[in-house]
């Protein structure tokens, strides 16, 4: 990838035009720390052009037949695909996403979600017709809500993007996008790339502090939906932002998944797989295999396979193809787990990692502790980093009473060979998705989404797409 310091625009109307306010921001590297990108900050004003622009451009993009903007869609997806190589560098840049995960997982996953809302938008559904009052005929429009405001996270950018964006466009909304702060590259580079097919206005994106543009953009009275990925305490206060001009929204937001590992695992196939939802993007995924509840009649050899499996990561530059676990985003996002970590309980003891790494970018060891208690702080909180904690249990209700015994609710998997089993815990685990005997395996088809403090609404599947869409009751006289 090059060195070279890349510029970073905002993409209004179809052109690609600075922030107005005299701020500048530098974008990092966080394999290396070094400085890739700079934009000028973007003001409240630009944030309402780009409002502006989406809202003069709906009629004419809601009026497009749902097949011509499936088209255009399943164009996108092609346009994506030639790009991917670029696409996912940008994403290794300055998200440091491992170049053989963006490559070879993220990006066409991406690909495949546009592909999927594509078609899925020309098949939307609604209740059938009927004469459901005497001498009258009922029927269901289901129509595009107007624009559509996506915020972004900083651990998925682009994917994120398109689950809000595909849905949004192939259902005849235009949408505004505010993308992350640390994390502008690729969003920006595709909705430049998009203007090629696109209609001037249809997509926008607008880069700004998140407590200045993005709260301004909440508020706006031409925002019909916002969709907002990240921390569960920002989607509180978008929340309450929004309620000033009542609008939809749509929040994903913190996880904290339990993985219940029943004695009748099959512990060798199990071991990757837990791995991987562990280190996966350093640990930065609200979807993470994050708070481990083990049998305690296999504690001790579970967490020995684990903690070896875990400490043969390699970590390394994201650039790297060879790299397993790569940097945390930024310098603050690692002391904040490392504080996280040394500030543990002393009945609980670190197994393996618990360590920064030495040298430059914001790297931290695989991290596995054991001994913890349900009301100790690195259960209850969210720890985005590759760090994993250990609990036992000593029979089924135990398990079940600790997985739900937090405040999150977004994603679960439970591992065992009893069906029976493993349905009593997918009935009783309150998350939004749960998984038996896998995790961190999604696709478009499926809605995604949380309970409890992980949110409301669905991304993906039919319910994801039915988001972005409004259902007007017409009720016509036979007379």
């Amino acid at each position: 990838m090059s060195s070279t310091l890349r510029s970073v625009t905002n993409i209004i109307d179809g052109k690609a035009v600075a922030g107005s306010s005299e701020q500048m921001r530098q974008v990092r590297n966080p394999s290396t720390g070094e400085v890739v990108a700079e934009l000028q900050e973007s003001t409240v004003e630009d944030g309402y052009r780009a409002v502006d622009a989406a809202r003069a451009a709906f009629p004419a993009w809601a009026a497009k037949t749902p097949g011509e903007r499936s088209q255009i869609l399943h164009d996108l997806a092609n346009l994506l695909e030639a790009n991917l190589d670029e696409l996912a560098d940008l994403e290794t840049l300055d998200a440091g996403k491992p170049t053989t995960a963006a490559k070879g997982d993220e990006l066409p996953g991406i690909v495949a979600a546009f592909r999927h809302f594509a078609g899925a938008g020309r098949a939307l559904s609604a209740q059938a017709a009927g004469e459901f009052t005497a001498g009258n005929t009922s029927f269901v429009r289901r129509e595009p809500l107007g624009v559509v405001l996506g915020i972004t996270p900083w651990n998925f950018p682009l994917w994120q993007a398109v689950w809000k964006l595909a849905p949004a466009l192939v259902a005849g909304n235009t949408v505004v996008v505010k993308p992350a702060e640390l994390t502008p590259l690729a969003t920006t580079r595709f909705a430049e790339l998009a203007q090629q097919l696109l209609p001037a206005g249809v997509l926008n994106v607008v880069h700004g502090k998140g407590s200045v543009v993005g709260d301004a953009l909440v508020r706006h009275p031409d925002v019909n939906l916002v969709s907002f990925t990240g921390s569960t305490s920002a989607g509180q206060r978008i929340a309450e932002a929004a309620g000033a001009t009542p609008k939809r929204l749509v929040l994903e937001l913190g996880g904290n998944a339990p993985v219940v590992v029943y004695d009748d695992v099959d512990l060798e196939a199990a071991l990757p797989i837990i791995t991987n939802g562990i280190l996966f993007n350093a640990g930065q995924e609200c979807m993470s295999a994050t708070r481990l509840l083990v049998s305690e009649t296999i504690h001790d050899t579970f967490v020995a396979a684990l903690a070896e499996s875990l400490s043969a990561a390699r970590i390394g530059d994201a650039a790297d193809s060879s790299t397993v676990l790569g940097p945390l985003i930024s310098e603050g996002q690692r002391t904040r787990v490392a504080e996280l970590v040394d500030g543990r309980p002393d009945h609980a003891r670190v197994v393996t990692g618990g360590r920064i790494v030495d040298g430059p970018g914001y790297f931290y060891e695989a991290t596995l502790i054991d001994g913890l208690r349900q009301d100790d702080q690195l259960v209850q909180e969210e720890i985005f980093g590759p760090v994993a904690t250990v609990q036992t249990f000593t029979d089924e209700a135990d398990a079940l009473e600790k997985a739900n015994a937090v405040e999150q609710g977004l994603a679960a998997s439970v591992w065992t060979r009893d069906i029976g089993r493993a349905l009593r815990n997918v009935n009783a685990i309150e998350s939004g998705v749960v998984w038996v005997n896998n995790h961190m395996a999604v696709g478009p088809e499926g809605p995604l989404g949380g309970f409890k403090g992980s949110g409301y609404g669905k991304e993906g599947g039919a319910a994801g797409l039915e988001e972005f869409t409004r259902l007007k009751h017409v009720i016509v006289s036979l007379a």
